[in-house]
């Protein structure tokens, strides 16, 4: 009999499937290296004796930074599981073929070698109970490659996330972004009674660091993600990030178009610019996953306050966005957003409805007063040093819950 139900296998599985592509960053990005490598080494001799740098040299830099950032993941996988799963740096070559599989004593099938790590990881890991009646074997990854390689994208993009929510060179992005929010929060809603501060929701929260910045202001903040790599992340960051500048990445080791400087490729970034657990906060942190619409459909106690950032344009039909925010706020409370349009599921072979933001103006004025509303330039995970940046004009605003009842219920796409 199958211990888990269809939908836990199916929720378990996606999980398995993240760990395993977190596990897999370093030898899928080798292979990015191993064409940077190849490609050089058809220079001819007189070509090479030109270039600041030979390509051995070079690409033996990329290595290590990549080896720096699977380290970096695999702080994050370790404190999932509570074991140390750090790599060996020291005798890693990069032109190496794959390794054999290893063979195990009992005699079973041979296995990947980073399928033991995901076993180790998926077994211990608070997010998630297996029952013990699962076995091994059924502990494995997707064959889908499509879907593989998706979520190798998604530990890349993963990374460049940390950098803005999570470092100093993030501190320009997140002014754009998160400050209008946050003294948007403190002029609607400010804080009367700090042993009772008013609770702010912040979807689709990242890896966490708006809601930790409206904790730090005195207010109770609740964040919500639905993406399994950022949930990840957000755990990592909030709960074992202890010390700042504690660990390195090279966000951009493997970008090599649109360089200014030779070493642009191998800058350094130090993570965290502030450290959550130096930062003692009295008023209540936390982090709800799921789905806004599902996880949100009914509350108990409604907020006084919604922030979004970068967030309309995730939902497959935003109204239905739009009427849950109307649904967890009170009366009088504040929604204030900024963002753009750039609807996640307009490319995918997906469900989706692209609104304008005159359309959208207009449903949002059905619950909601906009008492501001105004256009702002924000970048979002650029490279500051590259010769080529992408700048968002997005909406903000600033509304507030009017007395319209809630009506209304969206299908399901």
């Amino acid at each position: 009999m199958d211990a888990l139900s269809p939908e836990a296998r199916e929720e378990y599985q996606s999980f398995v499937n993240v760990v395993y592509a977190f596990l897999s960053y370093k030898s899928d990005a080798s292979i990015d290296a191993q064409r940077i490598y190849r490609s050089m080494q058809l220079l001819s001799a007189d070509d090479k004796a030109l270039l600041i740098e030979q390509p051995a040299v070079r690409v033996m830099k990329i290595i290590h930074a990549l080896i720096a950032n699977q380290n970096f993941i695999n702080a994050i996988l370790s404190c999932l599981c509570g074991r140390n799963i750090s790599e060996e740096a020291d005798n890693y070559d990069p032109m190496a073929p794959d390794p054999s599989p290893k063979t195990r004593e009992d005699g079973d099938a041979d296995t990947d070698p980073l399928i033991d790590k995901l076993r180790l990881i998926v077994r211990n890991a608070p997010f998630w109970q297996i029952p013990k009646e699962v076995e091994d074997s059924e502990i494995v990854p997707t064959q889908d490659h499509e879907a593989l390689s998706r979520n190798i994208n998604w530990v890349r993009t993963m990374l460049r996330q940390f950098v803005r929510d999570w470092s100093e060179e993030g501190a320009m992005e997140r002014e754009q972004t998160f400050t209008p929010l946050l003294e948007s929060l403190q002029r609607h809603v400010p804080i009367e009674d700090p042993e009772k501060p008013p609770r702010v929701l912040c979807p689709g929260s990242g890896l966490g660091r708006l809601p930790y910045e409206v904790v730090r202001l005195g207010y109770d903040s609740q964040g919500n993600e639905f993406s399994l790599f950022m949930l990840i992340g957000s755990y990592f960051a909030t709960n074992f990030m202890k010390k700042r500048n504690c660990f390195k990445l090279y966000p951009y080791c493997l970008s090599t178009s649109n360089r200014v400087n030779h070493e642009d490729q191998m800058f350094t970034c130090h993570l965290p610019d502030v450290a959550p657990a130096e930062h003692g906060v009295k008023s209540d942190f936390s982090m709800c996953t799921g789905d806004f619409t599902e996880v949100y459909a009914t509350v108990e106690t409604p907020f006084d306050a919604v922030l979004t950032c970068f967030f309309l344009d995730t939902a497959k039909n935003a109204i239905t966005y739009i009427r849950t925010c109307a649904g967890v706020l009170r009366r009088g409370g504040l929604w204030a957003n900024i963002g753009p349009l750039l609807y996640h599921y307009a490319d995918f072979n997906h469900n989706s409805v692209e609104y304008s933001w005159e359309e959208l103006r207009h449903i949002i004025s059905i619950w909601f007063d906009i008492v501001r509303e105004e256009w702002r330039d924000a970048n979002y995970t650029s490279n500051k040093r590259s010769m080529m940046r992408t700048q968002y004009r997005c909406i903000y605003f600033e509304a507030i819950r009017n007395d319209v009842e809630v009506y209304g219920k969206s299908e399901q796409f």
